[in-house]
């Protein structure tokens, strides 16, 4: 009986270990973003997200912020459950279309990093063009 309870033990800690480490994705530390603009003209990044293949896409707010051309944004930031999941990071803007008295804005466009494996201290570039 008491063989019989140490291998139902040990079965549960091995499976529950196995499970843990197959699901715990867990957040991805410190990841730096930078957006380059190169559209020829001012922009304002309004939101960013990220999306991991297989797993589906998570929003990461961030307050708008107006980047002059050929100037870049950069912030660092902590994209949960992307730890070791291949990770795209894309921001949503609007390029600003006029300089008279009201501001006028496009409508939201998308500009996307490429696909890396997120791990501490990681680095997304993306490349904001026309």
């Amino acid at each position: 009986m008491f063989v019989k309870a140490l291998i139902a033990g040990l079965a549960l800690t091995t499976a529950g270990t196995f499970a843990t480490e197959s699901y715990a994705k867990g957040t991805c530390k410190d990841v730096y973003v930078v957006a380059t603009n190169n559209t020829g003209k001012q922009i304002k990044v309004i939101d960013m997200n990220f999306k991991m293949r297989s797993y589906g896409t998570k929003s990461e707010p961030i307050r708008n912020v107006d980047i002059p051309k050929n100037q870049s944004f950069s912030t660092t930031r902590n994209l949960e459950k992307a730890g070791g999941r291949d990770t795209k990071v894309t921001v949503l803007y609007r390029v600003r279309k006029s300089h008279s008295g009201f501001d006028q804005w496009t409508g939201v466009k998308k500009a996307s990093s490429g696909y890396a494996i997120c791990g501490r201290y990681s680095t997304y570039a993306i490349n904001i063009k026309k």
